[in-house]
């Protein structure tokens, strides 16, 4: 007997065969369809609350580099030595001292608390510092054998890199430290939707 098409059967069947056929076939789409859900993973919601690290790396970002200049006079009882320095410094804040003082969630409105910007890796430049006087004095001018100025010059050069230090901790560099870090905070945070307030250590404004 010659094989038959499974397509010639089909039209062949009942309406109630073709009925119960279809009920397995129902059942194991919506088991597949209850399995499909199952297995999709739920949606991700992520936070737009700032954060302690976010913070930390704006701050890092908020480094004021400032130009500084010195005149350097040293003399011994054998040299006298005249250096114009100059250099640069960087003022930073401490990141580890950051904290976050207040913080309200239903306002949005959170309070930092940050550490005074301080000079970081002060630095003389080589070559821009000028040398201008350095010479043998006393009796050490008259002596071939004894030459003070190398010591003198090294110790010009450890007083220039104190210089540039102390020139970057004027209230003046300090102030535009402070404000470039509230002001790159503030531009953060309004991103967010969140107002910011900086507060200073030891100081009663910000």
């Amino acid at each position: 007997m010659a094989a038959i098409p499974l397509s010639r059967w089909v039209p062949s069947l009942s309406a109630a065969a073709r009925a119960v056929l279809m009920v397995p076939v129902c059942a194991f789409l919506a088991w597949a369809a209850y399995r499909f859900g199952q297995s999709v993973p739920p949606p991700t919601t992520l936070s737009t609350a700032p954060r302690i690290e976010d913070v930390r790396r704006i701050a890092r970002l908020a480094v004021l580099r400032v130009e500084a200049a010195d005149v350097i006079e040293g003399t011994t009882a054998g040299a006298k030595a005249l250096v114009l320095v100059k250099g640069d410094a960087d003022l930073t804040i401490d990141l580890e001292q950051i904290e976050i003082a207040e913080r309200d969630d239903a306002a949005k409105r959170i309070t930092l608390l940050l550490p005074s910007p301080r000079p970081d890796r002060p630095r003389v430049d080589q070559a821009r510092t000028r040398v201008y006087e350095l010479r043998k004095t006393g009796l050490a001018a008259f002596n071939p054998f004894a030459d003070p100025r190398p010591v003198l010059l090294e110790d010009c050069m450890r007083a220039a890199q104190a210089a540039v230090e102390k020139v970057v901790q004027d209230g003046d560099f300090v102030g535009q430290a402070k404000q470039r870090v509230e002001q790159l905070l503030a531009a953060f945070h309004r991103d967010l939707g969140w107002e910011v307030t900086v507060r200073w250590r030891g100081s009663s404004a910000g």
